[in-house]
């Protein structure tokens, strides 16, 4: 009896390490993706629909190859449609709050200018930086942009002086009588190229 106890507890605990990943891979694909819909959809936001594995990008890439062909005008800057025409249907389709799939992760899009100014201002650390790959940190390093925490603290009170409203009137002003300097320098010594430049300006 016991015996045959042992093997089967053994035979158990093979099965359940063996199906450990299976049962993992499951609750992250199909549980996870369904239970964070239904929660934001509690919460009002609603988005495109979860597919297994890939999420909302089969999506994505067929908007981007439908308005690939688009040809952007030479003195338009309106490059959203061409270049992310996802989030531009998506914010008509489902409000300026909107969830997506990336493969199995979900992403929250917010086109609310206060929502985001609330995510940027916040302090409590709930609104992390994703290092998505860690290339671009090697390449940018942990300055303000990629800093959490109190490494951003510190960062944006070193940083913050710099930015301070009159000492970038001051600035501009300065750059202002700069560029003056320079104009009148030109126009003694090319009147002509002066008077083109002007005419140019006006």
């Amino acid at each position: 009896m016991d015996v045959s106890m042992s093997s089967v507890l053994a035979s158990l605990l093979v099965v359940l390490v063996s199906t450990g990943p299976l049962i993992r891979a499951v609750v992250l694909l199909v549980w996870r993706p369904y239970a964070v819909t239904r929660w934001f959809r509690g919460q009002g936001v609603r988005g495109p629909g979860y597919k297994f594995f890939v999420g909302s990008l089969p999506e994505v890439k067929r908007m981007k190859a439908a308005e690939s062909e688009l040809v952007l005008d030479i003195s338009s800057h309106n490059y959203i449609p061409i270049v992310q025409p996802h989030y531009r249907k998506w914010v008509a389709n489902y409000g300026k709050t909107f969830l997506y799939w990336c493969g199995a992760v979900p992403t929250i899009c917010l086109a609310d200018v206060n929502l985001v100014k609330q995510v940027l201002a916040e302090r409590t650390g709930l609104f992390s930086k994703n290092y998505m790959n860690a290339n671009l940190e090697a390449l940018l390093g942990m300055g303000l942009i990629l800093a959490n925490g109190e490494d951003w603290k510190r960062h944006r009170k070193v940083v913050h002086p710099a930015f301070d409203l009159d000492k970038l009137k001051g600035d501009v002003c300065g750059y202002g009588s700069m560029f003056a300097e320079d104009d009148a320098a030109v126009a003694v010594t090319n009147p002509a190229k002066a008077a083109a430049t002007r005419l140019k300006l006006n």
